[in-house]
């Protein structure tokens, strides 16, 4: 019998674990929809698209004007002058007053927002009435709306202050001082585009939690709101969570409302203070980079230490029967 020599098994050794290698590539399981090859390139791809703007913003930040006028990505002379500038300089007050307010806008904002979705959400999740499917459609129509189609309209109610009247009549039941100019306007007229995003989101999963937990509830002596508040708020946290985090966010990075009804750095957020080192001749590039790397930083770390809650409240994991 024709016996194999040694360099013939050496060379079979050697490409036993290339075709190995190979098969876990290309080849694809049952649950797989594509290549591990393709999907671990994909998410390469995707983590260098997504991480190089905010890699690139600081070391622009640390760069002096110099290098970054002639266009240099990474800095010779690595420096935090920018930093130092930002929170020490002429303009270190407005800055730091409008990294106050952006924080008092977004927490105000988050709260108002969690507030009314909670209710609204357990009735068009857990309350017969009529038309609550139709109601609750144009809840998210509301959302489709383009957000400077009521730009208008809240600008003059900020002008001339909020009023509750009497239906037909010219009885004013309440009325409120001119918000323009104030952090209020601000944290109204976001919770006005954040609150259809945060019911249709928070009515999904209420409808995930069984009947029968508010059913026992009832019968052990809970009204309407002490079953809310003690079962289903209580299991809904995820979601609740979730809704949370990206009312958070968008209200910490809006800017077209936040320029249209702020006039001075008493109201002003971190957006329109960034946008305030364009000047009408020239830019400062290094404050500008600097100050949209700190008002960067809080979404993306809500983002990386709270994804689990963002993840499982969009999933509408809820509590199953």
């Amino acid at each position: 019998m024709f016996e194999p020599t040694i360099e013939q098994s050496t060379i079979r050794n050697e490409v036993k674990p290339a075709v190995k290698l190979k098969s876990k590539l290309f080849k694809t399981k049952s649950t797989d929809l594509i290549p591990p090859f393709y999907l671990w390139s994909g998410l390469i791809l995707l983590a260098i698209f997504t991480l190089a703007p905010f890699v690139y913003l600081f070391t622009s930040s640390i760069s002096k004007t110099e290098e970054l006028l002639s266009g240099h990505l990474i800095p010779h002379s690595p420096t935090l002058e920018n930093y130092y500038k930002l929170f020490t300089g002429n303009g270190a007050g407005e800055f730091i007053a409008a990294m106050k307010n952006s924080v008092i806008v977004s927490l105000g904002t988050t709260i108002f927002t969690l507030f009314l979705a909670i209710f609204a959400s357990y009735a068009f999740s857990k309350v017969k009435f009529p038309f609550r499917n139709s109601a609750l459609f144009t809840v998210l129509a509301m959302q489709l709306l383009p957000s400077i189609s009521i730009i208008a309209p809240l600008y003059v109610m900020m002008r001339n202050g909020i009023s509750i009247t009497i239906p037909f009549t010219s009885f004013v039941v309440f009325q409120t001082p001119p918000l323009l100019d104030t952090v209020w306007s601000l944290i109204i007229s976001y919770t006005t585009f954040s609150l259809p995003f945060a019911i249709w989101i928070m009515t999904g999963y209420f409808q995930t939690i069984p009947k029968a937990l508010e059913e026992a509830a009832i019968i052990d002596g809970c009204s309407r709101m002490g079953t809310l508040f003690r079962i289903i708020v209580p299991l809904a946290m995820p979601g609740i969570a979730a809704t949370a985090i990206f009312t958070l966010l968008l209200a910490w990075d809006e800017f077209m409302f936040a320029s249209a009804f702020t006039q001075s750095f008493d109201s002003k957020t971190l957006p329109i203070a960034i946008r305030e080192f364009i000047g009408k001749h020239s830019i400062n590039w290094g404050l500008m980079t600097a100050g949209g790397f700190i008002a960067s930083l809080p979404p993306v770390l809500v983002s990386v230490f709270l994804y689990k809650y963002i993840v499982g409240g969009l999933a509408g994991g809820g509590v199953k029967e």
